[in-house]
């Protein structure tokens, strides 16, 4: 050994050892430049390693000789290969020290990974299994360890030997005489796990012996919690979380008891809090991962309701009133916000049934307490879990409603925020639904406000008055703008924090939002409050950020509000705006460029064309917004440490800023070629460049991206042809030019292969949802052209995966129940996608649609009669719409009214009988057959419907209003395709009272055109028996018109982009139809010596 080299080399590292950056950094580079480069380097650091007096240079030195071996073992000389192998190997079971050990074992791993498949170290794996099993407690930690960094390193090695390791490791695992030697065998079944994931098939062996092992790993788990050894339990929680990824033979039914012990520890709150919360993390985790063996085992009621018990543990009340920055800082580290993910995620992904069902069960347990921490948590428990059953909560308002507000009356402040924080996101979530109740609501959040004392309450209660103003009705908002508007300008005024005057201008934009052309008085006003916000848009040098967070929701209300008076009122504010626009899309901050994105996006709705100047300076900063990188790995000094995966991930950092930067920049590209039309014809080519790459590469944007695309090409198609205006058919040429069709491929080309494998629901959902809107525009040309069908049958491939429930997104697990009652909202939404496709196709394809319809006869027929009743309504509804489709074109007419008449005749639910009657009047209206022999057992069917829907009508029951009217609308509708298509089959004298009892419609108002059509038949036959029913007949189209009247001005009134649903609320099918009602009215004014122009609405029609 060479002392000088030896004695300078033990120098160098002690300077690695100094807290110096800069002496550490001359130090490697010195170790790099004068050492490394010499033959003595590995020999000389192993010595130093087996050697040195000071364990730190010792371990220093084994993480140096473990790079070394990699850049100079395989040219080093063979002697001192043998004397270093068998040094090391004896040195590292001696050595006194536990962290220089294991990086012994390292270099030992890295050695054997190159020697052992060479068979130069033949003797290893005996020494190590020896050891392993041997009486001596730190010889036997030891060999398993470095079996363990074997694992870890050489797959090649594993294979060879995983019986002997799966043998040993599960009789290891149950040694009583070391802890460490226990959780070391668990974390090496960890490391076969994930080898077994890529074997094609597991033996039958290999997955019993995971079975068995798996309560003895829950065993180990339980002793380092006891022994309140946190680094252990953390490696074995997160052997647990690999476990849920792992192929399900190896978990099995070992997962409900492992389920059961994170519930114990979850619930136990003597350990420590750091224990629950990775148990709870894991119970996420397992939610996502094995949802179908949670909900297989009905264990979602247990989940629930420990959650909520969680949920209703005392908490920090001065922290919950009065840190205003306390919000989401805790929510990876404390089990009561947790609990609360947990219940949402459980809402979202397990069935009703067995989530909400048993939490509203359990609810008035908790809202009848004495305790304010258990009202707290069953009043956020309802906000939480909304997202997840939306439709099932839209059902129970009249129940929650009362709940809510007694919760805002609640003599506790604890309780009243936590009502105002559910009310906030049980609108998110049902919207207009639940902002119908502002009578009762909005007054309850304005005294909070008035009273409140701690800025948590203020923000809390603004939130809440934000959320629910934003989808008030807009002729309601009428009554509450100046209060409003006076109450947000004083708030406005006195509020001190950033963070209170950002959720007061979201409010001021959410009113200009609601109220539309009703908000122009307070456009001024508002706009010299909210300025001063927004000055040096750009700049952000010197603002916290709160402050910037408040200058970026200004530059986006004030954008709203533009939106909601129009360009003429926004005109004076336009220049020094746009100019805004442009230095904050230059800003060197992510959220200011994002929120001057958002105001293009606005501006793109408010000017349409005439933003096409402005696209010149705008598209290259969105081009180069979709361009950044989403992360960044930073790998600086990786060869100068020895990392794990948690070492690794946090040189991994996602810029979540940047991914909403990106995805409000493709909302807003999008908008603009919405808006430009043909003007942003030169920038559609790169466009989908850029978005379709990130489709393909992004980290959180592939869906924005997607839709983006999709948008485009609705855009390009829309300025150059006419929507809903194209032939019926499978396309044999093209009917669109060349350039819009070398649009529509690539962008088609992309959602097909991405369907193909993709497991995001929301991802598939987009893309069929794009599908379906354009198809229902601009015809098959969106999924096929010029003969060629293969994407057409691709797509028909995975409509058919999903409404069998077999789409990767839809498969999580192999546990998944086969009980098709136990299905989530989400899932159900799903398989209603699909169906509304292939609805879309029988709308456009015409008779071609009867090539592609056979194979799915079976499986929406069968869904007509599931035992779920989301399925029934969805399958029921799109047979109906795909006869109304296909017309003369249907080919299972007799199956179709078959299936209609047994759900009318036989089914519990009045949404699924509802959808049975339209399908009936479609089916009678289309086909050449005669049908009317069935006309009076149809009628009988219909009549009870109605006298069932009757009862419901007023009812408190699950079945909702709209339910109920939208069964009156078919009924109704039904029963005048009848009298239309065989008018003597039907006894007009006993169905005229009850139709008419049932009108005007409140909904459905498709089902209008059958109606009044009859009505109009009937008069022209100067039939008498219409005649009795004149009188209602004016009523009835005073009402109509009245709606029509209210839509027209809500069409020209409403915030631009709000209108969008509007077309539903259309009291008539053409403007054709519309001007032979006003003849018709014209027609009886002068019959029945004007009756119609007594009527103050119908005499200004006529």
């Amino acid at each position: 050994m060479d002392q000088q080299y030896l004695s300078s080399l033990e120098e160098t590292l002690k300077l690695i050892t100094v807290p110096d950056s800069a002496v550490i950094k001359a130090a490697s580079a010195k170790l790099s430049s004068e050492f490394y480069n010499n033959d003595l380097a590995l020999p000389t650091m192993v010595h130093i390693l087996q050697n040195h007096q000071d364990a730190q240079i010792r371990q220093l030195a084994a993480v140096e000789a473990r790079k070394l071996v990699i850049s100079k073992w395989a040219t080093a000389n063979a002697g001192m290969k043998t004397q270093i192998r068998d040094s090391i190997l004896k040195s590292t079971f001696v050595e006194p020290k536990k962290l220089v050990r294991h990086q012994s074992a390292r270099v030992v791993a890295t050695i054997a990974d190159i020697d052992v498949p060479e068979n130069q170290w033949p003797l290893l794996m005996e020494g190590l299994v020896g050891a392993a099993t041997s009486e001596d407690v730190q010889s036997k930690e030891m060999g398993l360890y470095i079996l363990l960094t074997l694992l870890e390193t050489s797959g090649a090695i594993l294979i060879e030997h995983v019986n002997v390791f799966l043998g040993l490791f599960s009789q290891t695992l149950v040694d009583p005489s070391s802890k460490d030697a226990r959780v070391t065998s668990l974390l090496a079944l960890d490391v076969i796990a994930s080898f077994a994931d890529e074997m094609d098939e597991i033996p039958a062996s290999m997955s019993a012996t995971f079975k068995t092992a798996i309560p003895h790993m829950v065993n180990v788990l339980k002793d380092v919690v006891s022994q309140d050894d946190s680094d252990s339990a953390k490696q074995i929680f997160n052997v647990f979380n690999n476990l849920l990824l792992a192929d399900s033979k190896i978990v099995g039914d070992s997962l409900v008891m492992l389920v059961q012990f994170m519930l114990e520890i979850s619930l136990n709150t003597q350990v420590d809090v750091d224990y629950r919360v990775m148990a709870l993390q894991f119970l996420i985790s397992c939610v996502g991962y094995r949802k179908g063996k949670l909900s297989s085992k009905k264990l979602g009621p247990e989940l629930m309701l420990a959650a909520l018990k969680i949920a209703s543990e005392e908490i920090d009340v001065d922290e919950e009133l009065n840190t205003e920055d306390q919000e989401n800082e805790n929510e990876e580290s404390d089990p009561v916000t947790l609990a609360l993910r947990f219940m949402a995620n459980l809402a979202t992904e397990l069935p009703v049934s067995q989530t909400i069902t048993p939490l509203f069960e359990n609810l008035n347990a908790f809202l009848s307490s004495s305790n304010q921490f258990e009202k707290r948590a069953a009043l956020l428990a309802l906000g939480v879990t909304s997202s997840g059953a939306p439709d099932y909560y839209s059902t129970q308002l009249p129940k929650l409603i009362p709940v809510i507000v007694s919760g805002l009356k609640d003599n506790s402040l604890v309780v009243r925020v936590a009502a105002l924080r559910c009310l906030g996101q049980m609108t998110s979530e049902l919207q207009d639904v639940i902002a119908e109740y502002h009578a009762e609501l909005l007054p309850l959040i304005i005294a909070i406000i008035d009273s409140a004392t701690n800025v948590n309450v203020y923000k809390s209660a603004t939130y809440a008055l934000d959320a629910l103003i934003e989808f008030m009705n807009h002729e309601v908002m009428g009554q509450y703008m100046e209060p409003l508007m006076n109450k947000l300008f004083h708030m406005l005024q006195s509020a001190q924090s950033a963070t209170l005057k950002s959720a007061i201008v979201s409010a001021i934009g959410s009113t200009a939002y609601a109220s539309g052309k009703i908000f122009t008085p307070y456009f001024a006003q508002s706009i010299q409050f909210l300025e001063p916000f927004i000055a040096n848009a750009g700049n952000t040098e010197g603002l916290s950020e709160p402050e910037i967070e408040l200058r970026a929701c200004t530059f986006e209300n004030i954008s709203t509000m533009a939106r909601a008076v129009g360009s003429e009122p926004f005109a004076p504010y336009a220049t020094p705006l746009l100019e805004a626009a442009h230095l904050s899309v230059n800003s060197s901050n992510s959220r200011i460029r994002e929120s001057g994105f958002a105001f293009i996006h606005n501006m793109a709705k408010v000017y349409g064309k005439e933003f096409a100047p402005f696209l010149e300076s705008i598209i290259p900063k969105i081009f180069e917004c979709l361009q950044q990188d989403e992360f960044q790995f930073n790998p600086e000094d990786l060869e100068n440490e020895e990392l794990d995966e948690a070492d690794l991930a946090e040189k991994f950092t996602v810029h979540t800023g940047i991914t909403i930067e990106k995805e409000i920049a493709s909302i807003a590209l999008s908008e603009l070629a919405m808006g430009c039309g043909n003007d942003f014809g030169t920038y559609v080519e790169p466009s989908l460049t850029i978005l379709m790459d990130q489709v393909e590469n992004s980290y959180g944007m592939r869906e924005a991206a997607l839709n983006a695309c999709w948008k485009i090409v609705d855009a390009m198609l829309a300025a150059n042809t006419t929507p809903k205006s194209f032939p019926i058919g499978a396309p044999q040429g093209s009917y669109v030019s060349e350039s819009l069709l070398a649009i529509i491929k690539p962008v088609r080309a992309l959602s097909m292969a991405t369907l193909d494998a993709e497991f995001e629901i929301g991802m598939v959902a987009t893309i069929l949802d794009n599908i379906t809107d354009l198809l229902k525009k601009y015809g098959a040309i969106i999924v096929t052209d010029n003969g060629d069908s293969e994407e057409l049958q691709q797509l028909c491939e995975c409509l058919m995966m999903l409404l069998k429930k077999e789409h990767p997104c839809q498969v999580e697990d192999e546990d998944m129940p086969e009980d098709e009652e136990d299905a989530s909202e989400t899932e159900a939404m799903m398989v209603e996608t699909a169906l509304e496709v292939l609805v879309s196709f029988s709308k456009t394809l015409g008779n071609d649609f009867n090539q592609i319809f056979p194979p799915f006869k079976e499986i929406i027929f069968a869904q007509v009669t599931a035992s779920t009743k989301n399925l029934r309504v969805s399958a029921c509804g799109a047979l109906a719409d795909i006869a109304a489709g296909l017309k003369d074109y249907n080919q299972d007419v007799e199956a179709m009214m078959n299936a209609f008449v047994d759900r009318l005749t036989h089914d519990k639910s009045i949404d699924v009988k509802g959808n049975a009657s339209y399908g009936v009047g479609l089916i009678i209206e289309s086909t050449s057959q005669d049908v009317s022999a069935a006309y009076p057992h149809i009628l009988q069917l219909l009549s009870k419907l109605l006298s069932k829907a009757d009862k419901k009508a007023d009812s408190d029951n699950e079945e909702t209003r709209d339910v109920v009217n939208r069964a009156f609308a078919n009924a109704s509708g039904c029963v005048a395709r009848m009298a239309l298509k065989h008018q003597a089959a039907v006894p007009l004298t006993h169905i005229l009272p009850a139709l008419f009892s049932h009108l005007p419609l409140e909904t459905a108002f498709e089902e209008n055109s059958p109606i009044f059509r009859l009505i109009m038949s009937l008069y022209e036959q100067n039939s008498l028996d219409i005649t009795p029913f004149t009188p209602q007949v004016v009523a009835l189209f005073a009402e109509v018109f009245k709606k029509e009247n209210a839509r027209i001005k809500l069409v020209s009134e409403a915030t631009l982009g709000r209108e969008e649903g509007v077309e539903r609320l259309n009291q008539f099918a053409s403007p054709e139809e519309k001007v032979k009602v006003i003849e018709l009215l014209k027609y009886l004014d002068g019959k029945f010596a004007g009756v119609v122009s007594q009527n103050e609405t119908l005499k200004a029609v006529i």
